[in-house]
């Protein structure tokens, strides 16, 4: 099936290419195809770390088998359609009766590893998200170096949980992309053969850094340094007291010579800068036994350092994800070794003459072998009898070893956050491109339904129209025919306008009796004050010709006495603040806006006169005597002035 880019068709075409994606395959019904590696139940897990070939396994994740994967050899690493018998057989033996196949292939890639540090204007570990993006985009702005190539070299960043202030807190993960070309041969297969291929190429060293908890149930007090010694490079990891990363460094084994001359030099160098005193110092041979002299050297140059060598394959790593090794009668096969560079290599006598088992029906096809493998084959039982330890730490979280230094900081971050894991190949733009996203699939869907709902639509539409267009003929106002438009018409203004008119004055100032709520408010009950006579008014201005608004004012008059706390009462309304806040009140109770002082300059006015009479002299027990004018004016810009007409 041949597929162009969506952006070079136009948008009939895409459609039309969409809908035939849709039709013969099975992106619609199969969510794998929108799936993670690791997400997949049926995972291809391969380790490359020389140029012999690569090692494999594969896990059923639902049921948490393992089975002794294929040998990729390194003519498929140059010629990667050498892997269709390969994945031919995964999928006869693994596929076939499967609903949604789907394959995961996670690539452990051992082979090579350097570091770069990021730029000097790059040094905030708040902006670590966004280098983590950018750096996959753009290292060169990142690293501040116009070496670098995006085009031969992937770029991730990764953290430094335990850093401190002034410390660097990630630094720059790299590696070329000679097997770019492998993994999207796996994919080509999935595409052409109809079945989900997702990849995910992880940096080997970073998973094995992040196993460490499988390997040490206690952290040292005084911090440690871990060792990856693989054959070509050597990765120094330095942890602190408490148990967090602060730096990783890599030393190459130049010349052929086993492990790094500079190693017990490059440990006192940074153990120095990171105040690190005298750390234990773990060597981790991730090839095999460690290289002849390189504990002994360590231990001589660091006397006062523990040097301590881990084995990788030890019994702490035999997990009930590892794969078993031999059942039944064979059982006592199924011991365990170390593992051997020798084993990335093809087992050439393994596909030799097959040994007739003694029970056939117990042997299992391994694809990409030229034979089924037999219990009898010694080599392949070894391999099945573990697993390496960096496919340990992407299929089991750190927690599971018990550890306590799983429970740190750092390989919290690390599993949380998936630094170990981050794809170095992921499939290009143009890749992603080609095919429509899950959405875009399952509308084509659904496509033919939403139709079959547009057409129901409009027939729905349709009918209403009609009885609409027949309930409005059978209505008396349909055969109505207007004698006199325009009188009628002329009519209709006129009562429009009366009856804005009647409106306008029906408005707030017709509520009268709300001048009457300004005496209880301004003296409520026993509130010391008598009062003696009320008179209220309402004049009006006489307006300019010009003027077309005709301003309002109001006016209280009130007498009486008042005894000590009566006198208090009336000090205070002969303030602004004080008579503001009996008008806000009457607003609120009555809802009138007249009395909002807030508005058009409403504000009243209180002028109040006290006078004093002597008590003794006649038995009065209210002895002041007030005289109070309250005005309230409404402006030419008030909405309450009279219209002129």
């Amino acid at each position: 099936m041949t597929i162009s880019q969506p952006e070079s068709l136009s948008l009939g075409r895409r459609f039309k290419q969409a809908k035939k994606l849709a039709k013969e395959t099975s992106r619609v019904d199969n969510p794998n195809w929108y799936a993670d590696a690791f997400s997949i139940d049926l995972q291809l897990h391969i380790f490359v770390g020389s140029d012999s070939g690569a090692i494999s396994y594969i896990r059923t994740t639902s049921t948490g088998e393992w089975a002794k994967g294929p040998n990729i050899s390194v003519e498929m690493e140059e010629d990667p359609t050498l892997l269709q018998p390969v994945l031919d057989g995964i999928v006869k033996e693994h596929l076939s009766d499967t609903k949604h196949p789907a394959l995961g292939v996670i690539l452990y890639v051992a082979d090579e590893f350097a570091t770069a540090e990021p730029g000097p204007e790059h040094q905030n570990p708040a902006e670590i998200d966004t280098l983590r993006l950018k750096i996959q985009q753009d290292p060169r702005a990142v690293l501040e170096d116009a070496s670098v190539s995006n085009t031969t070299h992937s770029w991730r960043l990764f953290p430094y949980p335990g850093a401190a202030s002034g410390q660097a807190f990630a630094t720059a993960i790299s590696f070329t992309r000679r097997h770019e070309a492998l993994l999207q041969e796996f994919r080509g297969y999935g595409n052409r053969n109809n079945i989900p291929i997702k990849t995910r190429a992880i940096s080997a060293p970073l998973c094995a850094i992040a196993a460490l908890p499988w390997l040490l149930e206690q952290k040292p007090e005084n911090g440690f340094v871990a060792i990856h010694h693989y054959p070509r490079f050597s990765v120094l990891s330095y942890f602190n007291i408490h148990g967090d990363l602060v730096l990783i460094r890599t030393l190459q084994h130049h010349g052929n010579v086993p492990f790094s001359p500079q190693t017990a030099s490059a440990i006192m160098t940074s153990a120095t800068s990171l105040e690190l005193e005298n750390p234990h110092v773990f060597v981790i041979p991730m090839a095999g036994a460690a290289p002849m002299g390189m504990t002994d050297s360590l231990a001589s140059m660091l006397p006062n350092s523990e040097v301590i060598t881990l084995s990788p394959t030890s019994s702490a790593l035999h997990i009930h994800t590892a794969p078993s090794a031999a059942k039944g009668k064979n059982e006592s096969l199924g011991m365990t070794r170390p593992w051997k560079w020798s084993d990335l290599t093809a087992q050439t006598a393994l596909e030799s003459e097959p040994t007739p088992a003694e029970d056939a029906d117990s042997d299992t096809a391994i694809p990409g072998v030229t034979r089924p493998w037999k219990i009898q084959d010694m080599a392949a039982v070894a391999m099945l009898s573990q697993v390496r330890l960096e496919v340990v730490s992407t299929t089991n979280p750190p927690s599971a070893s018990n550890s306590v230094l799983a429970e740190n900081h750092t390989f919290k971050t690390l599993v949380e956050e998936m630094w170990p894991i981050q794809d170095f190949l992921p499939p290009s733009e143009q890749e992603t491109t080609l095919y429509p996203a899950q959405v875009e699939m399952k509308l084509l869907k659904w496509s033919k339904f939403l139709k079959i709902a547009a057409v129901a639509a409009l027939a729905l539409v349709a009918f209403k129209s009609g009885w609409d267009i027949l309930s409005a003929t059978k209505d008396p106002a349909w055969g109505y025919v207007s004698y006199n438009p325009q009188y009628e018409i002329m009519m209709l203004k006129k009562k429009a306008g009366d009856s804005s008119h009647l409106n306008t004055l029906l408005s707030d100032r017709s509520r009268g009796w709300t001048a009457m709520e300004v005496l209880p408010a301004l003296f409520p009950e026993n509130s010391g004050v008598t009062v003696s006579n009320f008179e209220y008014d309402a004049k009006i201005t006489p307006a300019d010709a010009s003027n077309k608004k005709i301003p309002v004012s109001r006016l209280w008059k009130i007498t009486g006495t008042a005894n000590n706390k009566g006198k208090d009462l009336l000090d205070k309304l002969n303030t602004r603040q004080g008579i503001e806040e009996v008008f806000k009140q009457i607003k609120q109770n009555t809802g009138d806006s007249s009395f909002n002082p807030e508005l058009f300059n409403r504000t009243p006015i209180a002028n109040i006169g006290i006078t004093y009479s002597a008590s003794g002299r006649d038995g009065n027990s209210s002895p002041y005597k007030f005289n109070m004018t309250l005005r309230q004016s409404f402006n030419n810009q008030d909405p309450l002035t009279l219209p002129a007409k």
